[in-house]
């Protein structure tokens, strides 16, 4: 129950209001204790980060390792419009703490001003996107090593041009 707890508590408890963007997050853990994570680095009105992580595993050890994730967010801030340098930090910084276990992420970087986005991953499953000009869904993939394999892995970035009605889920 305790680790329970402290996984919630570092979930964002409410989220951003943007200008121009409508944003909605679920958490849904399939036990008890997991090590699923998001966060959002909002800047200004019309630009912000939105980060997923997913630790192997269940139970304490992966909800601790969520909380690290956490923590590592907050550091990477100055980088927030550049993903591939967001999660390659994020992975420097939790390289020698995971002991074993991998953590697989998505950070996608959306400034409504400009009307685009910009996504990269590392072992996560695709960013799917809908065009509400088309009603066409498309997967985008950007993906580089999982947190805890390389160190030093690099992350590809891709630039995501949108549109007024566009959806995207992570």
């Amino acid at each position: 129950e305790i680790a329970r707890q402290l996984q919630f508590s570092i979930l964002p408890t409410s989220v951003p209001e943007f200008n121009n963007l409508r944003v909605a997050a679920t958490y849904l853990p399939m036990t008890a204790v997991a090590g699923d994570f998001y966060e959002f680095l909002a800047v200004d009105q019309h630009r912000a980060g939105f980060l997923v992580a997913d630790v192997s595993g269940h139970g304490v050890p992966a909800a601790l390792i969520a909380s690290m994730i956490k923590v590592a967010a907050q550091s990477v801030t100055a980088w927030a419009d550049d993903p591939g340098e967001v999660l390659r930090r994020l992975s420097g910084i939790l390289s020698g703490q995971l002991r074993g276990q991998f953590v697989s992420a998505a950070y996608l970087w959306i400034d409504t001003e400009a009307h685009r986005a910009r996504y990269s991953a590392a072992g996560h499953p695709p960013l799917l996107c809908w065009r509400a000009s088309t009603g066409e869904l498309q997967r985008i993939e950007s993906n580089g090593m999982l947190f805890g394999v390389m160190p030093d892995a690099e992350y590809p970035v891709c630039d995501v041009a949108l549109e007024t009605g566009d959806r995207i889920l992570m």
